[in-house]
């Protein structure tokens, strides 16, 4: 099923406003968006990409995620854009996927998402995202 599916955006944890802000200076990225995501107590600044996936910067300010790798950070997970969140999240389930929300959460700008259990995909947290 994800061969069809494009890589939307690589998520990317920076411990603060300030390092997304120095990373997307150093890295000469322009940001294309910022959003809050009350589910997951965080900021996702998304950049433009020029060409590939555009990286996510998450600006955690509590819970589990403000404690990734230490509370230094570093790559999060892979989304892939689906046509359908729901055919999507059913056809993990029948391959012995589980997700990690009951129901789709709203992300931090104009999509749906959910995340793949990581128990189920060897630690690799892969999201899928669909665009409203």
């Amino acid at each position: 099923m994800f061969s069809r599916y494009r890589l939307h955006h690589v998520g990317v944890i920076v411990p603060s406003l300030d390092d997304a802000d120095r990373y997307i200076t150093k890295f000469e990225h322009e940001e294309d968006f910022r959003g809050y995501v009350e589910r997951w107590s965080c900021w996702c600044i998304f950049t433009k990409a020029a060409a590939g996936p555009a990286i996510e910067l998450v600006v955690a300010d509590g819970g589990a995620l403000a404690r990734f790798n230490k509370g230094g950070g570093g790559v999060h997970h892979f989304a892939y854009l689906v046509d359908d969140l729901t055919v999507a999240s059913r056809w993990c389930e029948d391959q012995g996927l589980r997700m990690l929300e009951a129901e789709a959460v709203q992300g931090a700008g104009r999509f749906l998402c959910n995340f793949i259990n990581p128990l189920d995909t060897r630690g690799i947290q892969i999201e899928l995202v669909q665009l409203l």
